[in-house]
Formats: structure tokens, C-alpha cells, sequence
């Protein structure tokens, strides 16, 4: 039997091994660390990367695993393991022999109260570090117990609900304090723990006993005092446990009573609830953690038969301060196929470039790819890696009478792309794979279908609502702490803020308005300020001459209706041909201040024999310093794009076509910070930071160094603000005094690290606030109207903020904007600074109003945020220079 010693740096290998634990990267590349221990308790990591074929593999804690085919790796001194191009899984049905006295020494498994799942399943799931087992597959599911979402409007209004905004969250029960019993793992051996045997050092350690615990004894377990190696458990711990080769023991260490009011507290409490409505939903839903619950059953079927849509559930808890326990529901679509790739290409479909995965039904290695192309190649050929027939591979990972059956027809046979590098592509029998419907995938084989799921995943409030509502019921009553939830959603912990209903946008002479085709369509107000030169060259196909013409010249009168005539114009034509046709016609533009350019549709261009002249002009205008407009063949004559257009080229041009008028909070300026993913590099672009004055306009943008993951380096941000301050004080004549940063998504860096920094600049800027903008799974909000029984959308503006503690939900969409669906809220998170929650909404409300790319509906995303993603993007794509400071927003 192979052991940790066995394994080489660069060698294959078959390994049995028992999951000890499951560390979640927030990485580009890496998806997780899987940490697995030998026959002898040896511990050695497993690096599943995001591209991997264990990408989404269900492991299993205290699972034994067969890893066939598994790599070497050497690691800074320490042997690991990395997925190999031929690696197979195997769930191992009982430890190997070997290992059985260990094994027994840590008590039966048949004799948990917790059912644990055999199934490899390969969906797709993100889940919290202590949800990373269990995981039901749909053909272990009573189906005789299939939840519905129907009932849910009949449980809404069994109790009547007063007019106003409600959350989309409800109401699980009263934790105000618990009893726990509180351990110190202690371990064998006189040198007690080596930290490096840990990913995360002692803490990490510490979590993955409590994960182990709470999985066998079928009641909450969560860490205490990680890095003093301290747990908490609901019920009494006695046996000890084998993590990475050490015998661990719990000690006794007395009762300790948990309060919600304590900030210590409420981060152990929250564990457990969710470890309680986990157990709630296993084995009536599919589960992999209470971000991921899917139903067991359809909720739509594509006509062809081909695809499946079931509803997927979120769930976020929160017990506040009182004891009051929230859960936040979200709901979607999960998809999945029901036929073969072969099959798809045989009905005549081009398979080229999808996504598709190994089918496990038939095949035991779970894997994804990208089809190559269709090859000409028998299946009893030898293939040249093994060097062995294709068939006789295949005997190790498909039953034989499968291979009978394959090998008695023609199956179809495709090279697959298993991962970024040439040497990754190997042919592959399609009868063994599935296609994965991704959105993307399956906008390309069923659109119809697609559309469907599109037009019903945008449930309305009222349909929304029920749905959650339906679910929450049967959430109850949980496994240990009886929670029962009632099935109204609730405002429990929040107070609700609404952004003041008033003409906030400036236009010319002065104007206000509320948005921007209100001041420059309907009122007629102009707009703020024109570019001091606004000199345009127009360029158009030859062949689309006469249609592009007449639409360019209703541009200018659009500009001229705006007061911003251009103060020069001329036009030309350029040859569709090679990306070498189009240098000449772009430097043409170099002596003008915006190029309005008009190009082939997308789709068309890709299946003309001509280059597509998009990303030619952008990249090459963008390197000259000329911001260009693109207009779509397809949109020619279209009068509704015609005042975006116009409003987007005089902001590219240094025009300001509105402003803010009144912003709260007595701030200087904004800054923005993004970054953004290049896909051909498999990098992070360290991205643009934004400086906006506190009216709204738009001061510079800088889009900075790659960045190894989804993470600004501080050195980075720290030179961001730097150059803030420098092009502050040129455009002002003196430093900001006060700062406002927004981060999209969370810093994911040393907060405290970087306040100390900015601490010392307070002769600077005397006030700065640091503040995240999270885009995903916050409750909905939704505005409930009595007299008709219902929910609609809500206003914009309307926020909740959390009473004991520094985060907002924002509805910046919605309400006569007729947003389909129901609009999601940003939350809003403070993580340093004095401004009130209160003026932090408004002023993120307030900067989703500026972006002057919209005439008729904001941006969900206040621009500081909105605008670093765009000037990342585009600097990624090689349209912007990096390192340099952008003056206007030709990115939009």
C-alpha cells in the first residue's frame, strides 16, 4: 500500500487516502487545498486548481479515496499533490486494510447519527468551510418528498402585511445565548502541533478538527479560540481523532455561555445555525453547503428533453444582537443536460468550443473540457501516450459492456482540451461526456430554452416572494434547534432609510432634473458643460456608406440639440479587409478629439472573411489618445441608442452632459477600485482606481499592475491614493481633506495595515472612509401594497440599514425605470471611517446616477466602482495604456 514516502516530485502515482479536510482559496487559480492523510497518518495536501477535472468534485471529510494517476509535487521542501491529466477518484467503500486499526481507534462510522453521501457529484458549488460534505445526489433523494415551491402566496398573506419595503429574509427563531462545552485539542507527541503541517497554521488546524467533529457526532461544532486550538460543541466530545498523522484529543475545558450581543459571540452562534438548517434540508434538496440546496426535481425541461432548470436556493443567517435569527433567502436556476455530446453532434449541432463534462453515470472520472474539433480516429487505434487501443484504456474507467457496445458501433470521437497548455488536448469518445448548459453553453445549442430560464429566473417580487416564502416553510423545525420559521419575510435588525426624492442632477444654465433624459430630452436644459474642442472625424465601411451617413448626420443634430455642437467635422470611409487595413484610417483620427466609428455587427464579422475592425480601431484610437464611439451596422437608424451615443461621446470628448448637485458627507473626493480577470493570461489586471470630485465628474483613471489573484496589493492602493492626492492638488490647488474609497467586492487585504498608513498622512487628508460595494447574494427588496395584496419593485433609494453593525442593503434600480424582475440591492460595508451608514447609501445612490452613458436608467453600480471595472477592462484589452492617467472616461 503506498504512503506520503512513496511519492516523488514529477511522478505518477496510486494513493489511498482519507479527506482530513477542505481549505477554500479565495484564488485565480486555485480552487482549494483538499488535505488528506495516508495509511499512516501521514498528512499530504492535494492543490485543485480551477481548471482541474476535480474542479467540482463533492470530497467527503473522513472519506477514504483511491487517487489513481495523482502527481508528485514538491513544495517548498514538503512532497504534495497535484491532479495529473489521467487522474481518477475512486470513493472507496470501506479504509484499506492498513488503515482499519486506525480507523476503529476513532469510533465506528456506522455508528453516526449523520448519513453520509457515497455519491461523486460534480456540480458546480461554492460552500463555507464548514459545509464541504454531504452533498445528496438527485437519484439518493426521496422522491416521494419533493419539495414545491407552490403554497407560498397562501403563506404570505395567512397574516396581513402592512404597506411598505420589505427584505427578502425571515425570521428562523430566538438564539439570544447558548450553552456550549468548550475543548482544547491537545495532541500526541511532546512537541505538540507543527504549524506548518496546517495549511493556515494552528487556525487551520483548529477548523478542520471542529469540521471533523461536528460531521461524526451530528450536532454543531465551530471553533472557538482557533489559534489556541479551542472548539465549541453543542454536545460532549469523548473520542479523539486522527488529523495529518496526530492523535488528537479533546480536553474538557467547562461550559461557556454564548451571548448574541457579544461581537466575540455572534460569529460561533451564526455557525451553528447553519450547521442546523444544513442538516434541515439534507436529504429532502440536494445540498453541498446553504449556499447551494437544489430541489430534486425539474422545474423546467427544455421541449427538446434535452436540458433541466431546478431551483437552486442561497441562504445567508444572521443573528443579531438580540438573539433574533435571520435567514436571507436567495433563489435561481441550476441547469443540466440530459443527452451525450455524440448525440448533440449527431442531430447536427457544432460542437466545436464546448464545454463539456465526463458523464459519471458512465464514466468514473469526473472532468471538464472544451471540444477541439471532430477527428477521424477508430476507437480500437492506439493512442499515443499509453500506447495502448483507446478501448483497452478505456477498461479502467467504463463498465465492459459499454465498451461492447462502443466498440460494436461507430462512436463519435473529438479532441478534448482538459486544460490551458497544448500539451492538455487527448481524443475522447463523446458517447462518455455531456455538454454543460453554462448560460453561455446554452445560449449556443438552445436558445429558446435559454430564454425561458432568462424571462423566469427574472421573477417579479410577488412570484419571488412565494417561492422563498414556500421554501423557508419547510425549513422547519431543525434538527437541533427546533427553529420553526414563520413564513413572512421581516425587517427584523434593520432600519430602513430612504434617499431623498429630489432633482439632484445639474444640467446646463443651472437646471436640475432627475435623470438624464429628463434635463437633456424632455426638459431641453443642455448639458453641464460641452468639450472646450470637440473637433469629430466619422468613419464608415464603403460598403455602408449611404445608410451610415444619414445616421451620423442625425448625431450631430442630437449634439447640437444638447448644446454641444462639434466645433469640427469631417468623414471617411475604410475598407473591411485584414487588421492591417485598419492602422491607416485610425491615424487618420489622431488630429481629432473623438472618432465616431461605425463597424460590423459582432456575429457577422466573425463569419465574414474579413477582420473584425472593432478591437483594431479601439486599440489602436486608444493608443493615439482619441476616444472613439463604436455604432453597430445593426443600430443604424435606431433613434433609441442615438442620445447615449451622443451623451457618451461628450463625456469621452472632456464634456460633462450632468452632475450631481448636492452630495452628502462633505467629501473631496472618490475613488474607485476594481480588478478585472484576463482570461488569455489567467491574471488579474490590478485595476483601475477612479478619482471622481465629490459632484459626480470624473477627475482621472489609472489602471495599474497585474495582480496575482482577486487582490489588490496595498502597496498599490497606497500608490492609487498617492496619485490621488497629486491630481487632487493640481486640479484644486490643495490636498483632499476628505476621502471616500469604494472597493468592489472586499479588499481582501490587511485593512488595518492600510489605515495605519493613511493614519500618517493626516496632515493630508484629515478624513478617509474605506468602504466595500458587494454586488451578489444580498436580500432582495421588494415594496408590499396592501389594498392590492401584492409586491412590486421598489423605489430607488430605499436602504436597511443593519442595526448592530456597519453594512446597507441599496436599491439603486427599479421603480418607474421598469426593471424586469426583481432589482438587486448592493450592500454596502464599512470598514473604516466616521460617515453614518445613512450618507454612505446616499452617496452610493447618488454616484449610480452619474454615469453619463444612460439617458433613461442609472447603473446599478455607483461609477466609482462602475467605471474601474470598464477602465480595467479596457486596459486589459490593450484599448488603454496602463500605468498612465486617463483624463476623460473614454472607457464607457
Amino acid at each position: 500500500m503506498a504512503v506520503k514516502a512513496d511519492i516523488e516530485d514529477g511522478k505518477e502515482i496510486d494513493i489511498a487516502l482519507r479527506v482530513t479536510g477542505i481549505d477554500e482559496w479565495e484564488h485565480d487559480a486555485i480552487a482549494r487545498k483538499v488535505q488528506f492523510e495516508d495509511v499512516d497518518g501521514a498528512a499530504v495536501d492535494l492543490t485543485v486548481f480551477h481548471n482541474n477535472d476535480v474542479a467540482d468534485f463533492e470530497w467527503q471529510i473522513g472519506e477514504w479515496y483511491l487517487l489513481e494517476n495523482v502527481v508528485g509535487n514538491e513544495f517548498q521542501g514538503e512532497m504534495q499533490l497535484n491532479p495529473g491529466y489521467d487522474l481518477t477518484v475512486t470513493l472507496l467503500d470501506d479504509p484499506p486494510a492498513a488503515a482499519e486499526n486506525d480507523e476503529l481507534a476513532e469510533g465506528d462510522p456506522a455508528e453516526d447519527s449523520v448519513e453520509q453521501s457515497k455519491g461523486s457529484g460534480t456540480a458546480a458549488t461554492t460552500s463555507d468551510a464548514s459545509d464541504t460534505e454531504e452533498f445528496v445526489r438527485g437519484s439518493e433523494v426521496d422522491g416521494n418528498s419533493r419539495p414545491t415551491a407552490d403554497g407560498g402566496g397562501e403563506l404570505l398573506h395567512q397574516q396581513p402585511l402592512s404597506d411598505g419595503n420589505y427584505l427578502l429574509q425571515f425570521e428562523l427563531g430566538k438564539l439570544p445565548e447558548l450553552t456550549v462545552h468548550e475543548y482544547e485539542l491537545r495532541a500526541s507527541g511532546s512537541g505538540g502541533i507543527d504549524p506548518d503541517d496546517f495549511t493556515n497554521g494552528i487556525e487551520g488546524f483548529s477548523a478542520k478538527a471542529a469540521n471533523y467533529y461536528q460531521s461524526r457526532i451530528g450536532s454543531p461544532v465551530t471553533t472557538a479560540d482557533a489559534s489556541q486550538r479551542r472548539i465549541y460543541a453543542t454536545e460532549k466530545l469523548n473520542s479523539p481523532i486522527s488529523i495529518h498523522g496526530y492523535t488528537v484529543k479533546p480536553v474538557h475545558q467547562g461550559e461557556t455561555t454564548l451571548e448574541a450581543r457579544s461581537y466575540t459571540d455572534d460569529g460561533p452562534l451564526q455557525e451553528f445555525v447553519k450547521q442546523d438548517v444544513k442538516r434541515a434540508v439534507t436529504g429532502r434538496f440536494e445540498v453541498s453547503g446553504i449556499d447551494s440546496i437544489i430541489e430534486p426535481t425539474p422545474q423546467r425541461t427544455a421541449n427538446s428533453g434535452l436540458f433541466e432548470a431546478y431551483r437552486k436556493y442561497k441562504c445567508r443567517i444572521r443573528v443579531d444582537a438580540d438573539g433574533t435569527v435571520i435567514c436571507g433567502v436567495n433563489v435561481a436556476y441550476h441547469l443540466e443536460s440530459t443527452f451525450s455530446a455524440a448525440e448533440w453532434v449527431q442531430r447536427g449541432q457544432d460542437i466545436a468550443d464546448v464545454t463539456v463534462e465526463h458523464d459519471t453515470d458512465l464514466y468514473d472520472s469526473a472532468r471538464t473540457a472544451t471540444v477541439q474539433e471532430i477527428i477521424d480516429m477508430d476507437y480500437d487505434d492506439v493512442l499515443d501516450g499509453p500506447g495502448v487501443p483507446m478501448s483497452e484504456y478505456h477498461e479502467k474507467h467504463v463498465d465492459q459492456d459499454v465498451i461492447d457496445s462502443m466498440r460494436a458501433g461507430d462512436p463519435v470521437i473529438a479532441d478534448l482540451q482538459y486544460g490551458s497548455g497544448e500539451d492538455s488536448i487527448f481524443p475522447q469518445l463523446l458517447e462518455y461526456c455531456k455538454v454543460i448548459p453554462t448560460f453561455d453553453q446554452l445560449g449556443r445549442v438552445d436558445d429558446a430554452f435559454l430564454d425561458v430560464i432568462h424571462n423566469e429566473s427574472r421573477m417579479k417580487p410577488e412570484e419571488r416572494f412565494n417561492v422563498v416564502t414556500s421554501f423557508v416553510d419547510l425549513l422547519g423545525p431543525t434538527p437541533y434547534f427546533n427553529f420553526d420559521p414563520s413564513p413572512q419575510p421581516t425587517n427584523a435588525g434593520y432600519r430602513e432609510h430612504k434617499t431623498p426624492d429630489i432633482p439632484n442632477l445639474r444640467f446646463g444654465g443651472g437646471q436640475t432634473g432627475y435623470y438624464g433624459a429628463g434635463g437633456l430630452e424632455r426638459k431641453g436644459y443642455g448639458v453641464y458643460k460641452a468639450p472646450e474642442s470637440f473637433d469629430i472625424i466619422a468613419l464608415y465601411p464603403e460598403d455602408e456608406e449611404d445608410d451610415a451617413r444619414p445616421y451620423v448626420l442625425s448625431l450631430l443634430n442630437k449634439l447640437a440639440e444638447y448644446n454641444a455642437s462639434p466645433t469640427a467635422f469631417d468623414r471617411d470611409t475604410y475598407e473591411l479587409g485584414s487588421e492591417f487595413h485598419y492602422s491607416q484610417p485610425a491615424q487618420k483620427a489622431s488630429d481629432y478629439d473623438a472618432a465616431l466609428i461605425v463597424v460590423p455587427d459582432e456575429d457577422e464579422a466573425a463569419e465574414a472573411d474579413y477582420d473584425d475592425p472593432y478591437p483594431e480601431f479601439k486599440r489602436r484610437l486608444g493608443q493615439l489618445g482619441v476616444p472613439s464611439q463604436m455604432i453597430s451596422v445593426d443600430n443604424l437608424g435606431n433613434d433609441n441608442y442615438r442620445g447615449n451615443i451622443c451623451s457618451s461621446l461628450i463625456g469621452k470628448a472632456g464634456g460633462v452632459p450632468w452632475r450631481i448637485d448636492d452630495v452628502p458627507g462633505g467629501v473631496d473626493a472618490f475613488v474607485g477600485l476594481d480588478v478585472t480577470y484576463d482570461h488569455a493570461t489567467k491574471q488579474h489586471l490590478g485595476a483601475a482606481a477612479n478619482v471622481i470630485m465629490a459632484d459626480g465628474t470624473i477627475l482621472a483613471s489609472e489602471a495599474v499592475t497585474k495582480q496575482a489573484g482577486e487582490t489588490f496589493d496595498e502597496d498599490d492602493v497606497a500608490n492609487v491614493i498617492k496619485h490621488v492626492l497629486e491630481i487632487f492638488a493640481e486640479e484644486e490647488g490643495r490636498p483632499p481633506r476628505h476621502v471616500v474609497i469604494h472597493r468592489d467586492g472586499k479588499f481582501y487585504l490587511d485593512v488595518e495595515s492600510l489605515i495605519n498608513r493613511l493614519d500618517k498622512a493626516r496632515d493630508l487628508i484629515q478624513r478617509f472612509d474605506l468602504v466595500e460595494i458587494r454586488k451578489s447574494g444580498n436580500p432582495r427588496i421588494a415594496e408590499y401594497d396592501e389594498s392590492k395584496s401584492r409586491f412590486d419593485i421598489a423605489d430607488k433609494g430605499v436602504a436597511f440599514h443593519v442595526h448592530n453593525g456597519d453594512h446597507s442593503y441599496l436599491t439603486t434600480t427599479g421603480g418607474k425605470e421598469g426593471s424586469p424582475g426583481t432589482p438587486r440591492p448592493l450592500q454596502i460595508v464599512k470598514r473604516h471611517g466616521s460617515t453614518d451608514l445613512d450618507t454612505l447609501a446616499e452617496q452610493t445612490y447618488w454616484l449610480s446616477e452619474a454615469h453619463v452613458g444612460s439617458l433613461s436608467r442609472s447603473t446599478r453600480l455607483p461609477i466609482t466602482t462602475y467605471y474601474a471595472d470598464k477602465c480595467a477592462d479596457f486596459a486589459m484589452k490593450g484599448y488603454l495604456t496602463k500605468g498612465s492617467v486617463i483624463r476623460g472616461v473614454p472607457y464607457i
